[in-house]
């Protein structure tokens, strides 16, 4: 299969460029382009192909040398600007996901609604995933919270080395909570309680981020807490898009 294929048959490529450019600090355009003319780079990234390739308006998927320049950019952007390169991928990581969209069947065309029961499942990875990667702008900004949610999520999908980086960063930023997270006996028991803590915080403020709060109920549900359980089944059984059957009793902070 070449790379004839619509774009629009591989979102989940196209969303995972989106996220990898937020992850590095969101580079405007110009910048990129003018990144992209470093010794080294494969294709130069003008504005205009990156505003079509990330807007969806290309009809064919991005070849490899675009791929693999604005991969390369995305780095050199995040290290100018103290971003963590851990999580962007490598460029030999990133051509084999681009080689898996390549060959993936294209997807038909919806023709019908959603699933009622569940958010879209492109659109909530898309929604976490903005989600994350506007954590890391934050917590790259300096900002405490954020860095300390990071740890708590990469305590809570086993990334130790990410976890290990912004425990370390919340810490440097005298998050009040960081050191005991950095010191617990139970990390994961303690990550788990603090993912519940904002899944409910997420779920109080309404349709909007029901997403948001999947995601953190899922990461405590996952590992064992039956509250995040519960709450998670619940919010599988309300319409995507619509309010909550009753209102969530105001709880302390585990």
């Amino acid at each position: 299969m070449t790379d004839t294929l619509r774009a629009g048959a591989h979102p989940a490529f196209i969303a995972a460029l989106i996220e990898l450019r937020e992850s590095a600090g969101q580079p405007s355009y110009s910048q990129m382009q003018r990144l992209s003319r470093a010794p080294g780079v494969p294709k130069e990234l003008p504005g205009s192909t990156l505003s079509d390739i990330l807007n969806g308006k290309r009809e064919r998927l991005p070849d490899w040398g675009l791929v693999a320049s604005f991969v390369m950019v995305c780095h050199r952007h995040a290290e100018l600007t103290g971003l963590p390169t851990e999580a962007l991928g490598t460029v030999e990581q990133w051509q084999a996901r681009w080689r898996a969209a390549r060959n993936e069947p294209p997807r038909p065309h919806a023709t019908g609604s959603y699933d009622l029961y569940r958010t879209p499942a492109e659109e909530a990875e898309r929604r976490t995933s903005r989600t994350v990667a506007r954590l890391v702008r934050l917590a790259g900004d300096g900002d405490s919270e954020s860095a300390y949610r990071l740890a708590i999520i990469h305590v809570l999908t086993g990334e130790s080395a990410q976890a290990r980086y912004w425990i370390h960063a919340a810490v440097q930023q005298r998050h009040p909570d960081a050191e005991a997270l950095d010191g617990n006996p139970h990390p994961i028991e303690f990550a788990a309680n603090m993912s519940f803590t904002y899944g409910r915080a997420y779920e109080q403020e309404g349709p909007a981020k029901l997403d948001i709060a999947r995601f953190y109920y899922r990461l405590a549900a996952e590992h064992g807490h039956p509250r995040a359980a519960e709450r998670l089944r619940a919010l599988r059984a309300v319409p995507f898009g619509k309010l909550l059957p009753a209102p969530i009793p105001t709880e302390h902070r585990p």
